[in-house]
């Protein structure tokens, strides 16, 4: 083929065609190119292309219907503890992405938004059910083998391009807008980018998404460690923002006057495209450049990465691309059902067994099914299409048969009485909500309360839900006037509660005896002159906001009844993936809903034998309920499987080994503020709880038993360069062959820092012959037991004793072995070199910022109420103590104590410098100490603490 640029050399590296192509385009084609639409530059050979599709759980095509293979949520797919079975999830949903870009209608992007990597340090964070598990070992191997699937084995081009989400600190969604998240320098290297590092370095991940969220005062589109670490250091190639949040530094944030200014702070520094309109980034970009906010050099640079995925992804060379050229038919084909239904089982967690399961099917027993989730297999926002999805009843049904299964979803069925009009809520001829009946004439309702005030409506005759669904207020034309309808009808229409503003949610607050709703909107339900129902944003209070709710059939004791008549019962709880978390929306609580709970009370009172089965994408604290369940179960939302992988499970034919990917806590009270992200100084995720867990992380039972015997390593001292080797011998006890999960903790050394309890380093899912034994070799290289040194800024390796344990679980551990690490020691921090004053172990009423002048973060005290705590420090001979600060106040006054006696040190003040940050140095004599210590500052005022040091006056 003649060439007629460089970069239509497919010999070159893909770099050097990106820095050619863009060399040749215009100023103007460049700047239509931040955006994840573009254009066609045709005399170039450039097509037109959309960057970004969702990879969550399978390729997501559900807007024209096209099926794709669904797997379980993330969360799920993390409790199989299975990584190799996790990159055959990718190979084939990488095949499926590469297969619909080719086709002609609607064709998919081949760049992919996932997989979720966010550490999940807190059960109530809204999209607990998109990310793999609250460790960074779990996380960083599954996402390392579930993106070297997606991108494929060629050496030169990729199948597809995987792009992580979230970098990093993204855990708080009610406001992810407007956050800040206060991170060490300790937790960021230790924790937050431990999940992020292993797929970009080993897998596949060749890009990521920013977080919408601040880290330290710097917005995540921004940040600079996007170039500086992951790209310099780690190698990856691209970086997207998140979904409109370009425009959120000014709009949400704030933190930038205008775009044209917030561009100019991105480009060539943070992330390379913009997943924001046209009409709102090209000017931006035309006009940064005009005013020399934006130099062209980093708006290159970010086209230049741009291309570089494009080259990579074959764009420019249809005829050699390995993957140009895929066949069809294996989109949603059997194989790939086949797979993502092995997940599905292997995802399956059972939590709790009384002798009950499995259950024991004669050919005559009868199932009661009862609950919200029995008839139920929902899909979440980031899942594809597929048009038969299989409930848990149904799944049964086709296992024993229609009559043997009895079913109730269990929901009260009410009616309404409009205490305005003094009738009863009908529908009309359209479905429209009017109050004007006599009760005779009351429309029935099943009502679904999922908690805290959520609810929704369907009528038990038609099967809809009630909807406000005529979204937002309308403007009518009539003649010549014009007028503005606010009230909008509530009708009784929606075929699912679904969508990204659920319009079918109602709140629901009870009061002595009267109902007030309110729709998802927040606006008012009431009832008009006319007995029209309508949601309003009138205020006050009145008989058209009330409503009486009666209850003309009691859920609960419908499914007593069935559960009395049967065998064995089922109840089927869990989670609404739209209503009771979601992107956007974080769960005010962990309590399983206290209507399912109930329901569950009702059950167990009339069948002993009766199974919790929850389909949930997070955890729950269910410590009551497992106490009165004979077994309990538990499952993400497993697609289109749900119902058959539910049936073999519940009678054994699945014989379940997953393992909980996240710590169940017992109360709220065991977590902190959710935008608090310091799992060190709350003691959280099981690297840090030292209270008793209601599961423990890595959890799991068996239909059969293992033991564990034989640990053994291949030596017991180890450098900083050695992989770390261990085999133990698991032995099947029980009668029926099973997978065991075996997980290898360590345990490190005590130390001056506080440290982890235990970190897993490596897992392994066997499986097991009844009454057979194998022997497994677990590994990690050293280097992994390496923590950050805020002195020196790099990984180091800790001398001493390290504890090796096998176990079934985190809690649950069978055989340890001690081994020597030969690696520093470190007996303190050189408190005569500055310290970076949010390099805390512990802090209160402070926020993280970063002063952009500089790039320099430092601690903001918010009063009098505010302290940081530092840990390790050795002051040797030093007598006196200086620090930068800032305040607005008049005399300002930092009290250095002892944390560990309370002893005070020395008082350091002086005059406010006028601001937050105008930093200057105030110093003060101290007591001498020797030895190592941690040392507590409190603060008196609003002050802003940079940095300190101690010296010898």
């Amino acid at each position: 083929m003649k060439t007629t640029y460089r970069f239509q050399d497919s010999s070159l590296p893909a770099e050097e065609r990106a820095r050619d192509i863009v060399s040749h385009l215009t100023l103007e084609e460049k700047i239509g190119m931040v955006t994840s639409n573009l254009d066609a530059v045709p005399r170039l050979g450039i097509s037109k292309v959309h960057f970004g599709v969702e990879i969550a759980r399978g390729l997501v095509q559900r807007n024209g219907k096209r099926e794709t293979t669904i797997l379980p949520q993330p969360w799920g797919m993390a409790s199989m503890f299975d990584d190799v079975l996790m990159e055959k999830l990718g190979d084939m949903a990488g095949d499926e992405v590469r297969i619909s870009s080719q086709m002609e209608e609607q064709p998919s992007s081949l760049v992919l938004f996932g997989p979720t990597v966010d550490m999940e340090r807190d059960p109530r964070w809204g999209r607990n059910e998109e990310a793999y598990g609250e460790d960074p070992c779990l996380t960083g191997r599954m996402s390392v083998a579930y993106t070297r699937g997606l991108a494929g084995k060629d050496p030169k081009y990729l199948k597809s391009a995987p792009l992580l989400k979230h970098f990093y600190a993204n855990n708080y969604e009610n406001e992810r807008q407007t956050t800040n998240a206060n991170v060490t320098p300790r937790l960021k290297h230790e924790y937050y980018l431990k999940a992020f590092e292993p797929a970009i370095r080993e897998g596949g991940a060749v890009g990521l998404m920013t977080a919408y969220n601040l880290i330290n005062g710097v917005e995540g589109v921004n940040n600079p460690e996007v170039t500086e670490l992951c790209k310099k250091q780690w190698g990856m190639v691209f970086a997207v923002s998140d979904g409109g949040d370009f425009g959120q530094n000014v709009a949400a944030h704030r933190t930038f006057e205008d775009h044209a200014k917030s561009i100019g702070d991105i480009l060539g520094k943070g992330a390379d495209m913009m997943l924001d309109s046209r009409d709102m980034v090209d000017p931006a970009v035309r006009e940064a450049l005009e005013r020399g906010y934006l130099t062209e050099e980093n708006l290159d640079k970010a086209l230049i990465d741009m291309f570089r995925l494009r080259f990579l992804l074959g764009d420019f060379d249809p005829e050699e691309n390995p993957y140009g050229k895929m066949d069809r038919s294996r989109l949603a084909c059997s194989d790939h059902k086949k797979l993502a239904v092995q997940a599905a089982r292997e995802s399956v967690i059972l939590l709790e067994n009384k002798g009950l399961l499995p259950l024991r099917d004669d050919g005559t027993g009868k199932v009661a099914v009862v609950g919200p989730l029995s008839n139920e297999n929902y899909t979440c926002w980031y899942c594809g299409y597929a048009p038969d999805q299989t409930p848990v009843v149904k799944g049964l049904r086709e296992k024993l048969g229609q009559n043997r299964v009895l079913f109730d979803e269990g929901f009260d069925n009410v009616i309404l009485k409009s205490r305005k009009t003094g009738k009863y809520v009908r529908l009309g001829n359209q479905g429209e909500l009017i109050a004007d009946a006599d009760a005779d004439g009351a429309e029935v309702f099943e009502k679904n309360d999922w908690d805290f005030g959520s609810w929704t409506f369907r009528s038990l005759k038609t099967g809809k839900y009630v909807t406000e669904g005529g979204g937002f207020a309308q403007v009518e034309q009539q003649e010549k006037k014009t007028t503005l309808d606010l009230n909008i009808g509530m009708n009784c229409v929606a075929g699912e509660a679904f969508g990204w503003f659920v319009m079918e949610l109602l709140k629901a607050k009870e009061e002595e005896g009267i109902l007030y709703l309110s729709s998802w909107q927040g606006r008012s339900i009431l009832t008009e002159e006319t007995g029209r129902v309508v949601s309003s944003p009138e205020p006050g209070d009145g008989p058209e906001k009330e409503f009486e709710l009666t209850v003309v059939s009691d859920g609960k004791a419908r499914a007593a009844k069935l559960a009395q008549e049967a065998d064995y019962a089922v109840v089927c709880g869990g989670n609404h993936p739209l209503i009771n978390a979601r992107e956007e929306y974080d769960r005010p609580g962990i309590r399983l809903p206290r209507a399912q709970s109930a329901l569950l009370d009702a059950v167990c009172e009339k069948n002993p034998n009766t199974v919790l089965y929850l389909v949930t994408g997070y955890p729950y604290s269910i410590t009551e309920e497992r106490e009165k369940a004979g077994a309990v179960l538990c499952s993400t939302h497993l697609g289109p499987c749900l119902g058959h992988v539910a049936a073999e499970t519940l009678f054994g034919e699945n014989n379940p080994a997953g393992r909980t990917p996240t710590t169940w806590y017992r109360s709220i009270r065991d977590l902190p503020a959710l935008d608090d992200y310091d799992i060190m100084k709350n003691r959280t995720t099981y690297l840090y709880f030292d209270g008793k867990p209601l599961y423990p992380f890595g959890y799991g039972l068996s239909y059969t038993s293992f033991d564990y015997t034989g640990a053994e390593t291949e030596k017991t001292s180890y450098g900083t360069e050695d992989t770390v080797t261990a085999w133990v011998t698991v032995e099947n006890t029980g009668d029926r062959d099973g997978d065991e999960v075996v997980q290898l903790y360590v345990a490190p050394p005590e130390s001056v820092y506080t440290r982890p309890r235990k970190m897993l380093k490596a897992f392994a899912r066997v499986p097991v012959k009844a009454g057979g034994n194998t022997k497994i070799c677990l590994s990690f290289p050293v280097s992994d037991l390496a923590f950050w040194n805020s002195e020196e800024e790099r990984f180091a390796v800790d001398d001493g004793e390290y504890v090796l344990e096998f176990g079934a679980s985190s809690e649950d551990i069978r055989q340890r072995l001690s081994i020597h690490i030969c690696g520093e020691e470190r007996r303190g921090r050189d408190a005569r070199k500055k310290i970076n004053a949010i390099d805390t172990a512990d802090c209160r009423n402070v926020q993280f910022l970063t002063d952009k002048r500089d790039g320099v973060p430092y601690l903001e005290a918010k009063d009098f109420r505010s302290f940081a705590v530092y840990e390790g420090l050795d002051l040797g001979d030093c007598n006196a103590f200086e620090a930068q600060l800032s305040s607005p106040a008049g005399q300002v006054e930092l009290m250095l104590a002892d944390n560990t006696t309370g002893e005070i040190l020395g008082v350091c003040s002086r005059i406010g410098t006028g601001g937050l940050t105008r930093f200057d140095a105030a110093d003060c004599e101290i007591q001498p100490r020797t030895g190592v210590l941690n040392l507590r500052i409190c603060f008196t005022k609003q002050t802003s603490l940079k940095s300190f040091r101690f010296y010898r006056k």
